[in-house]
């Protein structure tokens, strides 16, 4: 989990450092300091120390206005869900924490400067670091002021989101190098123990090698029966345990202890939530699809992105895990989406808003196909194929007797076939 006040609160902190440090500093510092030891009275350097700071406070409301508007366009033609990204990009992360030190360090650097007598004329190296300090924070904003831009693009911000998502499906797949083969967990026995919700929220993360750890410690048997991404009641069941005969006895004290594996928050995280990758992916379509926004393009551009992520998750180890102690028992099972979980995820809104455009239509298609051609699992192959007579339907449906409607049936043809093992075919020309 990352803090949003580490880097402000650091920030602030060197700020204090260098107001301290560089206000009254030794002779040897002085000359070791070289350039930055500016000559003047402590009068002319407090004036240029408050000229920094109403400058610096300047800049950092155009970029917190800017910053405003950003988040505005990204929730309302968007999706809220985006807000997130942005609030952990860099050009957040980066840039507030350089005006929060210029800023801290001007009005430490004021307030000592008051309390120094004497009018002498000398080298303050408060004054050149001032000014050092405030280029940085000119440059900080051209460069949020471009970056802000950058990110507007339908195109930067879909492919963020895909590159986010992969991310931590590779990061996934690295925990799962070690997990035993997947087997059908046994039926829950008439000794099983309930593991309980200890509060509200979702699913976040499961530290599947801390349960395995714990079990095997207690010899016990442990299922949970929530994905990452789950919204979880507290008290409700998310799991159960099974205990040995051996271990009965102290497997009651066990569920609290075990429970504190599988973390919760308020809200769902981006750090080990593929599938929350592809929602938001879902949600920039069918608001591009809405009748408000009418913006077929931006979901082509988000169903592309749907594609990659499917494909390259398609080579991925995915589904349940199972882990299995030192002797090759299975004592952790643990719930996760399969391939299939995340094509209808990928397509049933979709399909639903934008069955009655031509070129949506068509995206989808070409994404179903895709997925089948990579699918490993005969399941996910079947599912792929499902859904693309899910989508035609809807489109029949949706544009009963229009002329693209021929052209659909016969790329979804293609498509079909395409899946058996024929190459995938083009985009028709309507398409671009």
């Amino acid at each position: 989990m990352r803090s949003n006040w580490l880097l402000p609160t650091l920030a602030a902190l060197l700020g204090v450092v260098l107001g301290v440090v560089l206000v009254d500093p030794s002779a040897d510092s002085v000359w070791a300091l070289g350039g930055l030891a500016w000559r003047g009275t402590p009068r002319e350097t407090r004036t240029v120390l408050s000229t920094v700071l109403g400058t610096a406070i300047t800049s950092l409301s155009i970029i917190l206005s800017l910053s405003m508007l950003v988040a505005q366009n990204l929730g309302a033609q968007y999706s809220p869900r985006l807000l997130r990204i942005y609030q952990r990009d860099a050009g957040i992360r980066i840039v507030i924490p350089v005006f929060i030190t210029t800023c801290v360090y001007c009005v430490v650097a004021i307030q000592r400067f008051g309390l120094i007598p004497g009018v002498q004329e000398q080298p303050r190296p408060a004054a050149g670091m001032a000014v050092l300090l405030l280029v940085a924070c000119g440059a900080a904003l051209v460069f949020q002021v471009l970056h802000t831009l950058q990110l507007l693009r339908v195109e930067n911000l879909v492919r963020k989101v895909a590159g986010i998502t992969m991310a931590v499906a590779r990061r996934l797949d690295q925990r799962r190098q070690t997990d035993a083969p997947p087997v059908a967990p046994p039926p829950r026995s008439p000794h099983a123990l309930p593991l309980r919700a200890p509060a509200d929220g979702f699913v976040v993360d499961v530290d599947g090698a801390a349960l395995l750890a714990r079990a095997e410690a207690r010899r016990l048997v442990v299922h949970v029966n929530v994905a990452i991404g789950e919204p979880v009641l507290r008290g409700t069941p998310i799991g159960w345990v099974e205990p040995e005969r051996t271990g009965l006895h102290r497997a009651a004290r066990e569920p609290e202890s075990l429970v504190s594996a599988i973390a919760l928050d308020r809200w769902r995280d981006q750090d080990a939530d593929v599938a929350l990758g592809v929602r938001q992916l879902v949600d920039i379509a069918i608001k591009a699809l809405s009748p408000g926004i009418n913006d077929p393009y931006t979901a082509v551009e988000a169903l592309d992105q749907l594609t990659f992520v499917l494909c390259g998750l398609a080579h991925l180890r995915l589904g349940p895990r199972v882990l299995a102690d030192g002797d090759g028992r299975a004592r952790v099972f643990l719930r996760a989406p399969e391939l299939r979980d995340y094509l209808d995820l990928a397509t049933e809104q979709i399909t639903r808003y934008g069955a009655g455009e031509p070129v949506v239509v068509l995206r989808l298609l070409r994404l179903v196909g895709a997925v089948g051609q990579s699918a490993r699992e005969p399941e996910d192959r079947q599912a792929a194929h499902a859904t693309l007579q899910r989508i035609l339907a809807e489109a029949e449906r949706a544009r009963r007797d229009s002329p693209p409607l021929g052209l659909q049936q016969r790329y979804a043809r293609e498509v079909e076939r395409a899946m058996e093992g024929a190459p995938l075919p083009p985009l028709p020309a309507l398409e671009f």
